[in-house]
C-alpha cells in the first residue's frame, strides 16, 4: 500500500468515525431539546436564584446538589418516556394510575400559566414606560403623603443620608398598583392581560416548526444579551462586581433546601407538563447527555443573571436602606428599575431586564399552551387543536382577571400551594414508575432504545427520589400550618385541597373501569400498547433479552445482536491442504458462538450500541 493510499484509508476511517459519533449523539436533537427546555424553565420566578436578595435565599451548592439528585434525574425519566413512546399522553399507557397524576400536572401548569401571564403584562407595561424621559417609578403623585422621588434620593445620598426603600417613589407606586387597587392601574393591567392572551393565541396556532424557530431566536437573544450585560457590568462596576461574587459564594450562609427545591421544580418540570418536542427530536437521542448539558447551561446563565442582580442591588444599597422582604415580583418591578437609576446607563439595564422577561414568558406561554392543547385534544378528539387553543386561551384570559385583582401579598399563598402540589404530584409519578413499573424494566427500555444501560447513579437517584420528595412535602406542610398570614394559608390550602380532589376523582374513575372489567390487578400493570409506536418494535421489545448482548465469538469479537455478524478475518501464514482447510472451516463454522463469560480482548470491530456515553 502506498503512502497516498494509506492517507486516503486513514481519512475515510476518521470521516466514518466523526459521522458515527455525530449520529450516535444526535447533536441536532440535543440542541433542539436545550432550546425548548431553556424556554420552558425560564420564567419571572426563576429570573434571579443565587443573588441572595430575595427573602427565600438559595445557596449555589444546595441548588446544584438538588439539581443533580432530583431535577436532572426526573427530567431524564420524563423525557425518555415521551421519546420512547412518541406519545404526549404516554403516562396512562405506562400505568393507568398515572392518568390522574398527569391531569393534575396539567392543572398546575394551567394555573402557573395564568400567573405568569400577569407577570408578562406587567413587563410589557414597564418596558414601554421605561422609554419616558422620567419613568413612572422615579416620580411621585400629588396625593402621596410619604414619597421620595429618585432625584431627592440621589441628593440625600450625596449628603450621606439613606432613604427607606418603602418610602421611595418606585415602592409607593408599586403598592398603589398591586395593593391599593388603583382603578386606572387596574384597568390598564386588565387591558394588557387581554392583549397577552390574544397574542399568545396567534403564537400557539403557528406551525410547530415556526414556533420552534421563534423559541430559538428568543433563547439566543436572551443568551447574548445576558453575556453582553454581564461583561458590561464587569468593566463598568468592577468594585461592585467583585463584592457581588464574594457575597454570593459565602459559605457561612444558612442552608435553605426548601427554597432550592421550589426553583428546581419549575426549572425541570417536576409535577408539571414538562418539555415536549412536538415530534422534532430523534427517538434515539442520548437523553442523559442532553439533560446534563441543559442543566449546566441553565445553571450557568442563572448564575450570570444573579451576578447582574447582585451588582444592581449593591448600587441601590449605597443610597437606600432595605428592611423589607423582597419577592421575585417586587425585585423585577421595584428594586431593579430603581437601582438602575443610580447608574449612568440605566436604559441598558431596564431594557435588558424587561425585554428578557417578555421574551422568556412569551415563549413559555406559547409552548405550554400548545402542549396542553395537544394533550387535551387526545382526550376530546372531536375538537381540533386550533379550537382547543382558542378555548384554552379564552378560559385562561377570563381566569386571569380575578388572579390579577389579587394583591401580590395574597398571591404568595397561591404560589405556595402550587409549590406543595407539584412536589407531591412529581413524587407520586416517580414512585409509580420506579416502584410499580420497576427500575429494572425502565433500564431495559433504555438499553433497548438507546443502546446503553443506566449507571448506578441514575438508578440510585430514581429509587431515592420519592423518599426525598416525601421529606420536602412534610417540611412544606409544617411551614403551611405555621403561616402567620391567614389569607395565604387559606389560599394555599384551598388550592391543595382542590387539586387533591381533582386527581382523586380521576383515579376513582380509572379504578372503577378495571373493577367493572373484573381486572383490578390491571391497574398496577402497563397496557399492551405501552412502548414504541410501531407494533413490530413493541414485539421486539417483548423478546428483547439483555443476555444476548454478552455473546462472543471464538475470535473474541463482540457480538451484540442477531443482525450483526462476526467479520473477523484471520491471517493465513502458510498453505494448507484442501482437507485440512475444510476441517478447520467446519470447526470454525460450528463453534462461532460460545455461551458464558469470556475475557474481552481489544478488537477493531465493535458494535455501536456497546459504546457507553452515559
Amino acid at each position: 500500500m502506498t503512502g497516498a493510499d494509506l492517507h486516503i484509508s486513514t481519512s475515510s476511517v476518521h470521516d466514518k468515525s466523526d459521522s458515527y459519533v455525530h449520529k450516535h449523539f444526535r447533536w441536532d436533537s440535543i440542541k433542539q431539546f436545550v432550546f425548548l427546555a431553556f424556554s420552558v424553565a425560564s420564567s419571572s420566578y426563576n429570573f434571579d436564584i443565587f443573588s441572595k436578595v430575595l427573602y427565600d435565599r438559595v445557596k449555589i451548592v444546595d441548588f446544584i446538589f438538588l439539581e443533580i439528585t432530583m431535577g436532572i434525574t426526573y427530567m431524564f425519566m420524563d423525557l425518555f418516556i415521551k421519546q420512547y413512546t412518541r406519545r404526549i399522553d404516554c403516562y396512562q399507557y405506562l400505568n393507568p394510575l398515572l392518568r390522574g397524576i398527569h391531569m393534575g400536572c396539567v392543572l398546575q401548569s394551567l394555573l402557573w400559566n395564568i400567573i405568569l401571564a400577569g407577570d408578562l403584562a406587567d413587563a410589557i407595561r414597564y418596558f414601554f414606560a421605561g422609554f419616558h424621559f422620567i419613568p413612572p417609578w422615579s416620580k411621585c403623585n400629588k396625593h402621596h403623603r410619604i414619597c421620595v422621588p429618585t432625584v431627592n434620593i440621589i441628593l440625600n445620598c450625596r449628603m450621606n443620608n439613606q432613604t427607606n426603600l418603602n418610602e421611595t417613589s418606585a415602592s409607593v407606586n408599586y403598592h398603589d398598583s398591586y395593593f391599593n387597587s388603583d382603578k386606572h392601574e387596574l384597568t390598564s393591567r386588565l387591558f394588557v392581560i387581554t392583549l397577552v392572551w390574544i397574542i399568545n393565541f396567534f403564537l400557539a396556532t403557528m406551525t410547530d416548526t415556526t414556533l420552534i424557530k421563534l423559541v430559538r431566536i428568543s433563547t439566543l437573544w436572551r443568551t447574548f444579551s445576558t453575556v453582553f450585560v454581564l461583561l458590561f457590568t464587569l468593566f463598568y462596576t468592577e468594585y461592585f462586581f467583585t463584592n457581588a461574587i464574594s457575597q454570593m459564594f459565602d459559605a457561612t450562609a444558612p442552608r435553605v433546601y426548601t427554597s432550592a427545591i421550589d426553583r428546581i421544580t419549575f426549572a425541570f418540570g417536576i409535577g408539571l407538563v414538562g418539555v415536549y418536542d412536538f415530534g422534532t427530536m430523534s427517538p434515539h437521542t442520548m437523553i442523559d447527555n442532553a439533560v446534563v448539558i441543559f442543566g449546566i447551561i441553565f445553571t450557568t446563565f442563572a448564575l450570570a443573571r444573579s451576578i447582574i442582580v447582585r451588582v444592581l442591588y449593591q448600587a441601590l444599597t449605597v443610597c437606600i436602606r432595605d428592611n423589607t422582604e423582597i419577592t421575585s415580583h417586587y425585585l423585577l418591578f421595584v428594586v431593579l428599575p430603581l437601582s438602575s437609576e443610580f447608574l449612568h446607563v440605566q436604559k441598558v439595564f431596564t431594557i435588558y431586564i424587561f425585554l428578557s422577561v417578555m421574551c422568556s414568558l412569551s415563549a413559555y406561554l406559547a409552548i405550554l399552551t400548545l402542549t396542553i392543547s395537544k394533550l387535551l385534544h387526545n382526550e376530546f378528539r372531536s375538537v381540533k387543536v386550533v379550537y382547543m387553543v382558542g378555548i384554552l386561551c379564552f378560559c385562561c384570559c377570563n381566569l386571569s382577571y380575578p388572579v390579577a385583582m389579587l394583591s401580590k401579598h395574597k398571591l404568595i399563598g397561591l404560589i405556595q400551594g402550587i409549590n406543595f402540589t407539584v412536589l407531591y404530584l412529581g413524587g407520586f409519578k416517580v414512585a409509580i414508575v420506579m416502584w410499580l413499573y420497576g427500575i429494572g424494566k425502565l433500564s431495559t427500555d433504555i438499553q433497548f432504545s438507546l443502546g446503553f444501560k443506566p449507571t448506578q447513579f441514575w438508578t440510585t437517584c430514581w429509587a431515592m427520589h420519592p423518599i426525598l420528595t416525601f421529606l420536602f412535602i412534610v417540611h412544606k406542610l409544617y411551614v403551611l400550618i405555621h403561616l402567620t398570614e391567614k389569607v395565604q394559608m387559606i389560599l394555599a390550602s384551598t388550592w391543595i385541597l382542590f387539586s387533591f380532589c381533582f386527581v382523586t376523582i380521576i383515579q376513582i374513575k380509572t379504578i372503577a373501569k378495571f373493577i367493572v372489567r373484573n381486572n383490578l390487578v390491571g391497574v398496577l400493570k402497563p397496557r399492551p400498547k405501552y412502548g414504541p409506536p410501531e407494533p413490530e418494535d413493541r414485539a421486539r421489545r417483548r423478546k428483547f433479552d439483555v443476555s444476548t448482548l454478552h455473546q462472543y465469538c471464538v475470535h473474541r469479537c463482540l457480538i451484540n445482536e442477531e443482525c450483526y455478524e462476526c467479520n473477523h478475518m484471520p491471517l493465513i501464514f502458510k498453505r494448507k491442504s484442501r482437507v485440512e482447510s475444510m476441517s478447520d472451516a467446519d470447526t470454525s463454522l460450528t463453534n462461532i458462538f460460545e455461551s458464558g463469560v469470556v475475557a474481552k480482548k481489544s478488537s477493531i470491530v465493535m458494535d455501536s450500541s456497546q459504546m457507553h456515553f452515559n
